[in-house]
């Protein structure tokens, strides 16, 4: 059995927590994270691998500053999105 493993994916985790840490939103919850993760990978292409080199050439080909920017606009859309109308209710003190 292989490792399949999605490069999008990893690379959306890292800009959505890079996002966080300088952006406040209105709940950062795990499903509201999870939410914002899927409506970013819906949009980006899928990149995956099985081997070690297939990792270092899919990371060295996204090191691309297009990409990089595709994914963190992606990410700060989606984040807005389910600020604006989170999947849960907020609870309000």
């Amino acid at each position: 059995m292989y490792d399949l493993k999605n490069h999008t994916e990893i690379a959306v985790h890292q800009a959505l927590q890079d996002y966080l840490r300088k952006n406040a939103i209105s709940c950062s919850c795990e499903r509201c994270q999870a939410d914002i993760m899927a409506l970013a990978l819906n949009r980006l292409p899928p990149r995956y691998y099985v081997s070690s080199r297939g990792e270092i050439m899919t990371q060295w080909e996204s090191q691309a500053l297009p990409d990089q920017a595709r994914v963190m606009a992606d990410v700060v859309r989606a984040a807005q999105q389910v600020s604006a109308t989170p999947s849960h209710s907020l609870d309000l003190p």
